[in-house]
């Protein structure tokens, strides 16, 4: 009777196809970059003491993962093979507002949110042996992301929001010159937020970034957006190259992204719409992912 060519059921099949193909779209919408498929993770739990988990960094030295809360003075460390989570340095510094971390050797970088960085020896828990580099920004300013890039030999931060870029589409890069121990004056890169609405293709997109990390085998800058459910996946200068919609069922709040050596991808997600986890990524490096952003 559904395919009989009545005016009665004519209207309904229309209808019908319509929405199974708006159904499609929405599902064809949360692509993945070649070598993951983002939409099935592998989730793992953290604890109530993560329940702000702001930054991640993978530490090389025992395949470990760091990580920083917004509010709690001390460093976590996420033992991957037995999935524990425990204390790796207190008491670094007497201000919160903790939004990144970047482990370098023997020291330990941590950003906030006005642009402040913090350096400390590794396992110190004595907060006097911590360097407080001042943030030389003025205005109203926050930033969520840094990241390291060795061939700059540098700590790269990229304004969530900004004061200066009020109006020019933009997301500015600094570098922090780890030579010299302090900021460029001149911004190292900016990011064109229009070139990722058209990559989604939104003009209603916000790209407010929130946590970065250079891919170790693909040497692209991998960024996420929390506010916005984007992942973005630029150039080491800031030329987007991918963009992704994130589905916020899986990702309610991403805030903290990190690769190990082999390309594995771990992205954190805050605990404010649920229990906090860890959502891990295996990477295949020959796979072209069937639903890749076109």
């Amino acid at each position: 009777m559904l395919f009989q060519t009545q005016c009665p059921v004519i209207l309904p099949v229309v209808i019908l196809g319509a929405c199974l193909a708006l159904t499609s779209c929405n599902e064809r919408s949360y692509g993945s970059p070649t070598g993951y498929d983002i939409r099935k993770p592998d989730s793992r739990e953290l604890g109530k003491s993560v329940n702000e988990i702001s930054g991640l960094t993978f530490n090389t030295d025992d395949s470990s993962l760091l990580a920083v809360s917004d509010s709690k003075r001390k460093i976590f460390q996420i033992d991957l093979s037995r999935e524990k989570l425990k204390d790796y340095a207190e008491k670094m510094y007497t201000q919160s507002d903790f939004e990144d971390l970047v482990k370098i050797d023997t020291n330990i970088y941590v950003l906030i949110s006005d642009g402040t960085i913090i350096s400390m020896p590794l396992h110190v828990s004595d907060s006097s042996r911590t360097i407080v580099y001042p943030t030389p920004f003025r205005g109203k300013n926050d930033f969520e992301t840094m990241y390291y890039d060795p061939n700059a030999n540098g700590l790269i931060i990229i304004c969530k929001e900004c004061e200066e870029e009020k109006g020019q589409h933009k997301r500015t890069a600094y570098r922090f010159n780890l030579s010299e121990k302090g900021f460029d004056d001149p911004p190292f890169y900016s990011i064109s937020t229009e070139d990722v609405k058209g990559l989604v293709k939104n003009d209603d997109a916000e790209f407010r970034p929130s946590a970065a990390a250079i891919h170790p085998i693909e040497k692209h800058l991998y960024i996420l957006a929390s506010a916005g459910s984007l992942l973005v996946i630029t150039d080491l200068k800031g030329k987007v190259l991918e963009a992704f919609n994130l589905n916020p069922d899986i990702y309610p709040q991403p805030e903290g992204i990190a690769f190990s050596p082999d390309g594995t991808m771990y992205i954190s997600n805050e605990g404010k719409y649920g229990k906090p986890n860890l959502l891990v990524f295996p990477y295949n490096r020959k796979q072209e992912t069937a639903e890749k952003k076109q």
